[in-house]
């Protein structure tokens, strides 16, 4: 069984004060609240944020940038503490926020490849098996046994989406969406992603794109300056965050999720 249970959490960035410090507490259109302290400035990332998930959950997380997606996404997967509330998670978390992340250059394809999967808690009586599934899908042939820094961004894009092969995990989070550069990648990479997202026992995933959000969940959390604004289905939550996005013309052009 896996769950997420939220409760009056707050979460906040300190800063070392620095430059004018008065302008740096005006309110924008977009971006957490700014405290003024003694020594510090406190960036309000999430207030009082409570939700529970539990299994079989498929949600989905919108708001326009600096609500704080990226912030709760980070606490769900247990990288970030609390200043109040508590939180509490049950089940192994597969956080996907920057799959390349920890790559070493001057190592080759396949010792990356090995390192992740230690990372990723693959069983050492397994390893070689992912290695060489990683390998056949990433189609990088001899460049697989040669240093990540001899890759063009092409090939390393190519080693970056074949590492999907290796995720495992009951609670799925994803900070936007992966997607493949190569078009000749694309249609493994998204029978993978579908594979991970179906075998989740919960699903968190933070996208602008109206279409994922339709493909992947039927809940929608909107986060609006660092607290929840809405918790809801996703056609009503959606709907009411398009009609408050069109009364923000005074801020200026604000993109339209697609």
């Amino acid at each position: 069984m896996a769950k997420i249970v939220i409760e009056n959490a707050s979460v906040s960035y300190f800063l070392r004060k620095r430059g004018d410090v008065a302008k740096s507490t005006e309110r924008g259109a977009v971006g957490a609240e700014v405290i003024i302290g003694q020594r510090y400035l406190e960036i309000a990332a999430l207030k009082n944020i409570s939700l529970r998930l539990n299994d079989g959950d498929r949600v989905g997380l919108i708001g326009v940038n600096g609500s704080g997606k990226s912030t709760l996404l980070k606490l769900c997967a247990g990288a970030l503490g609390v200043q109040s509330g508590r939180v509490t998670v049950e089940g192994r978390v597969s956080p996907q926020f920057a799959l390349g992340s920890g790559l070493k250059p001057k190592l080759s394809g396949r010792q990356n490849t090995e390192l992740k999967c230690l990372y990723m808690g693959v069983p050492q009586s397994s390893v070689g098996r992912h290695v060489e599934d990683v390998k056949a899908l990433s189609g990088l042939g001899g460049y697989f046994e040669l240093p990540v820094h001899s890759y063009s961004a092409g090939m390393r894009s190519r080693l970056v989406m074949s590492l999907l092969r290796l995720v495992r995990g009951e609670i799925l989070i994803m900070d936007e969406w992966i997607n493949a550069v190569d078009p000749s990648l694309s249609a493994a990479v998204g029978g993978l992603q579908t594979q991970l997202i179906e075998k989740a026992k919960i699903l968190l995933l933070a996208s602008h794109s109206q279409r994922v959000l339709e493909e992947w969940v039927d809940r929608l959390i909107w986060l609006d300056h660092a607290e929840i604004r809405a918790d809801g289905s996703l056609q009503k939550v959606h709907l009411e965050y398009r009609k408050w996005l069109k009364t923000r013309s005074a801020y200026g052009p604000v993109k339209q999720p697609t």
